[in-house]
């Protein structure tokens, strides 16, 4: 059974022309084993068998997070070159129970699929080297996490080539050793 969120994806791409050549869903099979690396790259995990749903508030890298005067997606394509694939997972609630459901996709078309959607509540693109993360919560905070992504946030300019740096939410430097 396809939930609104699933519905409401591929009904965007069709009546957009999104090809699977641009975005498309992952097999079950595929976004299992991608969703335990990206908690085990990204997330301190407290329990061993524990994924929270609000992977933000357990990144275990350097962070650092901007509210933007503008919607938050709106400047992904100034942090992800559009050439890149990369990993996009959405949350679902379904039954009192969170869901994330899994694509692949060049930032520009995803982009594209979150102005279009009323059912998206928190998105997440990865790096498919699971190199950094990149998050828009429910509150429409962007936040960034891993090697270079949360300095490259830190530095973004508005495009009047200001810096949004200025509204820093959150800067951690986390040390585990």
């Amino acid at each position: 059974m396809w939930t609104n969120l699933r519905k409401e994806i591929e009904k965007i791409c069709k009546e957009l022309s999104i090809s699977n050549s641009q975005f498309q869903p992952l097999r079950m099979k595929e976004w299992e084993e991608i969703e335990n690396k990206i908690y085990q790259t990204f997330c301190k995990l407290t329990y061993y068998k524990s994924q929270p749903v609000w992977l933000w508030n357990h990144f275990k890298l350097n962070t650092f997070s901007i509210s933007t005067e503008k919607k938050s997606y709106h400047y992904l394509n100034q942090l992800i070159d559009n050439n890149e694939f990369v990993w996009f997972f959405v949350n679902e609630t379904i039954n009192e129970t969170c869901k994330f459901w899994f694509y692949q996709g060049q930032v520009n078309t995803i982009q594209t699929i979150i102005a279009e959607s009323i059912y998206i509540d928190e998105v997440y693109l990865v790096s498919k080297k699971y190199d950094w993360l990149i998050c828009i919560n429910h509150h429409d905070i962007l936040i960034a996490t891993g090697d270079t992504m949360a300095e490259k946030l830190k530095q973004l300019k508005t495009p009047n080539n200001t810096s949004l740096g200025n509204v820093m939410l959150n800067y951690n430097t986390h040390n585990d050793n």
